[in-house]
């Protein structure tokens, strides 16, 4: 077990003060103007379900934030001084040996050999080169190799963290999560002291400690902790415990907008992450299935803006059809300054939902003109849908196959063309093989990646 094989820091720093509040991912409109007390943060009773009330000066303090659907919040300049033991996480018995057999023939290559202490160097230059190549499976195991190889300082926890993500993500991203689930846990409590190191002080003599204080801070990168957090809420069957854990992570966003010593810039940066992890919680709850608090939680996080509102309104709508409640959808999208393309495309969903698939590929053809390509290949890819919702089976596979021919290989394309192929033809598995081969010339041609396996391709 990790917990035997390295021990905890001591930790000399204060606890970290708790405010009452309407809801721990409401920020503060004005952080300085309302002091901190030492009222206890409130906890979920065993069976019950977490609220969160729509609180409208949240609307101020994140007008200001990126989309969720942007790169995660930019992370803030907080360099460790104190170095900490992370032999526990280069243990090999950690990570999980991965196999190729759920890739496809064509798009297989050999995993690189482990690194040595005069290679260290170059592999890292190598995992690089596989991320921008999206060879995600084969990143996976190359991080995990270097993290197992015997030639990392077990101090070095910037480069130690970094493989870590990469590992995760990668997982993630070639259908592998349960491994990285499995593989998050070894980090054990990520609320612990061992992850958080004390400020330096700066109070000056005399000066009340209570108003100079500055707020310890987690030594683990932002992004990465949202990641294990859910990972950990996945590997221990306890998705209570994900949402918990991200209500504590909102409560110390809010500690830090409410510090002192917090600079503007810093202050924007937490805002941002208070916003993410508020995206972070609606996700959670929908995968809960408590739908309600999900759609209360969305409702409460409507910004300002017209880029950020149709963010909103899209997820907004598509939160409302997984609900069911179609009509609410539908006067969402009729009531907001959406441009012509966003409506047409939330209208078309809509009427997918209602059955109305007439109606659902005159909205997309509508929307064709003006188009972005590749917002128009998935604009395509859903009018097929809607043929084949209809029962033009053959006009829907003409669709999907124009678009592989033109390049295009996303995920929902490869399957629905995979389904219909499995729908009309008793060689379905010849024509999918050709399909796989089709994007594999394809992939080496025009150099676009993206990482493939047997599921992309029904095999």
């Amino acid at each position: 077990m990790a917990s035997s094989q390295h021990s905890r820091k001591p930790s000399t720093r204060a606890p970290l003060p708790r405010r009452t509040t309407k809801g721990p991912l409401d920020a503060l409109a004005d952080p300085l103007s309302i002091p901190a007390s030492s009222t206890p943060s409130p906890t979920l009773p065993a069976g019950s379900q977490p609220t969160l009330l729509p609180q409208e000066d949240l609307l101020e303090t994140v007008s200001q934030s990126q989309e969720a659907t942007a790169q995660p919040p930019g992370p803030i300049d907080e360099p460790t001084t104190e170095e900490r033991d992370l032999s526990f996480l280069l243990d090999a018995s950690i990570y999980h040996p991965l196999s190729q057999l759920e890739i496809p023939g064509p798009f297989r290559r050999p995993f690189l050999p482990p690194p040595t202490s005069d290679t260290i160097a170059q592999s890292l230059e190598q995992l690089d080169t596989l991320l921008s190549q999206c060879e995600f499976l084969r990143a996976a195991q190359f991080a995990g190799s270097i993290l197992t190889s015997g030639t990392l300082r077990s101090t070095d926890s910037k480069t130690v963290f970094r493989l870590l993500a990469i590992r995760y993500s990668c997982l993630e991203l070639s259908g592998n999560v349960l491994l990285a689930a499995q593989e998050a846990k070894a980090l054990e409590d990520l609320s612990s002291s061992f992850y958080y190191e004390d400020p330096p002080s700066e109070k000056p003599d005399g000066e009340d400690a209570e108003e100079t204080h500055a707020v310890p801070h987690h030594i683990m990168p932002f992004a990465l902790r949202l990641q294990a957090l859910r990972l950990q809420s996945i590997g221990f069957s306890d998705p209570r415990r994900g949402v918990t854990s991200l209500y504590d992570v909102a409560f110390e966003c809010r500690r830090h907008l409410s510090a002192s010593s917090t600079s503007s810039d810093e202050r924007k940066a937490w805002s941002e992450r208070l916003y993410e992890v508020s995206i972070r919680v609606v996700n959670a709850l929908i995968e809960m299935g408590d739908l309600d608090c999900a759609s209360r939680t969305l409702e409460s996080m409507k910004q300002i803006g017209h880029v950020k509102q149709a963010i909103w309104t899209t997820r907004m709508v598509l939160l409302l059809l997984k609900m069911g409640d179609v009509a609410h959808a539908h006067a969402l999208a009729e009531s907001s300054e959406l441009q012509a393309q966003e409506k047409s495309a939330i209208k078309s969903l809509i009427a997918i939902g209602e059955g109305d698939y007439d109606e659902a590929a005159k909205a997309l053809l509508g929307g064709e003109a003006g188009v972005d390509p590749a917002v128009r290949a998935l604009v395509g890819q859903n009018l097929a849908v809607a043929h084949l919702y209809k029962g033009e089976v053959r006009r829907s596979r003409e669709i999907l196959q124009e678009l592989v021919n033109e390049g295009y290989s996303f995920q929902a394309l490869t399957v629905n063309l995979a389904t219909i192929y499995d729908l009309s033809s008793d060689k379905s598995r010849d024509l999918k093989m050709s399909m796989v081969s089709h994007v594999a010339e394809q992939k080496r041609d025009t150099g676009h990646s993206r990482s493939f396996s047997n599921a992309d391709f029904k095999l």
